[in-house]
């Protein structure tokens, strides 16, 4: 009796593992087409990349164009404040010494005034 059972119980297993493959087995033949239609795509894909990368490299180098103009341009503005603060200091000098003529032109008119009222003095 136990040779009997064992026997029914590998006939099922051997009968369900032989029906499994059949499905398993067309399952894959009927997805083989998706795998022509995944190859197809890849060709496309592969250009995009390569436009993908092309584009990205000519960012690249865009960008580094323009950090280096930056760069330039905040080395003219460092220059512009540097003459800006040479330029006013050279006006506050100028402005120094024109208050040292101012005080020499006042000193000479009053020696002036007095030379000319000896003089006017001496005249009458």
């Amino acid at each position: 009796m136990n040779e009997k059972n064992v026997f029914i119980v590998c006939s099922i297993c051997f009968l369900l593992l032989a029906l499994s493959g059949c499905c398993t087995r067309a399952a894959v033949y009927g997805n083989g087409d998706g795998a022509y239609q995944v190859r197809e795509h890849i060709g496309e894909l592969e250009d995009k990349q390569t436009e993908s990368a092309i584009t990205g490299e000519q960012l690249n180098g865009t960008l580094e164009g323009a950090r280096e103009q930056s760069e330039e341009l905040n080395r003219e503005i460092a220059d512009g404040r540097k003459y800006s603060e040479h330029l006013t200091q050279s006006i506050t000098d100028g402005a120094s010494e024109l208050e040292s003529l101012a005080a020499i032109l006042q000193h000479i008119r009053k020696r002036g005034v007095r030379n000319n009222s000896e003089t006017a003095g001496n005249n009458q």
